[in-house]
């Protein structure tokens, strides 16, 4: 029986954009909104800063600008002694090896509807691309698939699908996070998923990912609606939860769970 948590501050994590605020994509949730919160690759960084979260938004072809920044992002790890969590976009397999020789960790969002892909990310590609990409990358480099949970306009159906074939695969971690409908995108005035269907959805994943890292990641809608979902995620029995509301942590106590305190982006290890 579990007797342990990890909440998660991100005190000595700083996200980065590598494109400013500029991405070629129009993805239904995002639209860019996200990279506004992000500073630059050359932001001066805190000194209690030990990893960062590398990302920014994609060229025309769906690739990131981590190779295009190769030599500047190598020369930060090295000064900074950093970690490295990355997005790192489609890849094609002969770039792989490259982005492994700047990045820790890929924090890849995984989606097993090709329908769903092509609403939200708006691009032709298909659930055998998206397996063969986790396989590849996962032979090179540490990788956390996340799962959106409601991404298709809140709706909840081939979340359960994709658990099934990240497990398959041989994932060993695995990171759920909620749709937050965010202005000025396609979804803004969608309602976030039920939470009947949130609810589960976590204990499925908790019942395929028997003795996996489970982890509640950062993007969740805010309000009561974060409330109730984290005191799901408590009671599913997740390992690892970012930002946790009060409540959480008062249930967490509440159960006898040791808890303990990571102040890095949720896949640093």
């Amino acid at each position: 029986m579990r007797k342990k948590i990890q909440f998660v501050y991100l005190k000595n994590t700083k996200a980065i954009s590598l494109s400013g605020r500029g991405c070629s994509f129009n993805c239904a949730h995002c639209n860019k909104h996200y990279l506004e919160q992000m500073e630059g690759l050359d932001c001066p960084l805190p000194a209690n800063i030990r990893s960062l979260l590398i990302s920014g938004g994609l060229k025309a072809n769906g690739k990131s600008f981590i190779l295009d920044k190769k030599k500047e992002l190598l020369t930060l790890k090295k000064n900074g002694k950093l970690k490295f969590n990355s997005h790192v976009g489609f890849v094609d397999e002969e770039d792989i090896a490259q982005i492994a020789e700047i990045v820790d960790y890929v924090s890849f969002d995984f989606v097993s509807d090709k329908a769903v892909i092509k609403k939200v990310y708006k691009v032709d590609k298909d659930i055998a691309e998206y397996i063969k990409t986790y396989k590849l990358l996962a032979k090179k480099i540490k990788v956390y698939p996340h799962i959106t949970v409601g991404i298709d306009e809140g709706q909840i159906h081939w979340e359960f699908e994709a658990i099934d074939i990240l497990y398959q695969l041989g994932a060993d971690r695995l990171v759920l996070n909620i749709l937050i409908p965010t202005p000025g995108t396609d979804f803004a005035k969608v309602l976030p998923p039920n939470l009947n269907d949130v609810k589960k959805v976590f204990e499925y994943a908790r019942k395929v990912f028997k003795k996996e890292l489970l982890i509640l990641g950062c993007m969740r809608p805010g309000g009561a609606y974060r409330n109730a979902v984290d005191v799901l995620a408590v009671e599913a029995g997740f390992d690892r939860i970012v930002q946790p509301t009060p409540k959480a942590r008062g249930l967490a106590k509440e159960m006898g769970l040791e808890i303990e305190e990571l102040n890095e982006c949720c896949v640093i290890d």
